[in-house]
């Protein structure tokens, strides 16, 4: 796979923990060199495809993005996080389950137009067609959560800082890691793009 161009800091490497670096160059105080990590999709498959599994999680990553493109979720970005973000084949000798993934949205354009219909949407089928773990990760193996970026300032504060302490912290020993994020599709032509690059590397 051809080395893609992108004006983000390369993803580092693994830690001593096992896990991304939650900072890089031993700057802490510095937000270009602390996570979350940018990177684009194309980075991330050259990074983490490592192995045939990674590859099926990463196709399923692909697909679910598809989906939210589908629903017109185009603005916003995605949290990768979890053991696929670790080097778990070393250090717990097994592969990653699936992909941690919290989606930081704007609600589609409809609803930019009529706000009121958004509560009453997404309570009634939004949530489970989009983010319902129980729902998308049997068809996606993807682990989702969401963060609604147009709920207001309060609600933006208590999520992101709940779910970026969430996935920050390493499961079992305390250590703080890095973790990657990704902008939304904003052109349908990447899907494809994405699924040649895993396809390069395994046939998934």
């Amino acid at each position: 796979m051809n080395k893609t161009t992108s004006l983000f800091m390369p993803i580092p490497e693994f830690a001593d923990h096992g896990g991304l670096p939650p900072f890089v160059n031993g700057h802490p105080t510095l937000p270009d060199a602390r996570s979350p990590f940018l990177a684009t999709m194309q980075e991330v498959v050259e990074r983490f495809c490592t192995t045939e599994h990674r590859a099926k999680l990463l196709k399923g990553l692909n697909e679910y993005r598809k989906h939210l493109y589908s629903g017109g979720f185009v603005s916003g970005s995605q949290w990768i996080d979890g053991s696929f973000v670790e080097n778990v084949e070393k250090t717990q000798d097994r592969s990653p389950n699936d992909i941690d993934l919290v989606t930081l949205y704007h609600r589609p354009i409809q609803y930019q137009t009529n706000p009121q219909s958004w509560i009453v949407d997404y309570a009634s089928h939004i949530r489970n067609l989009f983010f319902d773990t129980i729902i998308i990760k049997p068809v996606y193996l993807c682990d989702t959560y969401d963060i609604d970026l147009d709920a207001g300032s309060r609600a933006i504060v208590r999520n992101t800082t709940y779910w970026f302490g969430l996935f920050t912290d390493m499961r079992g020993n305390g250590s703080k890691k890095g973790i990657i994020e990704v902008p939304l599709a904003v052109d349908p032509m990447e899907f494809a793009a994405v699924d040649q690059a895993i396809g390069s590397r395994f046939s998934v």
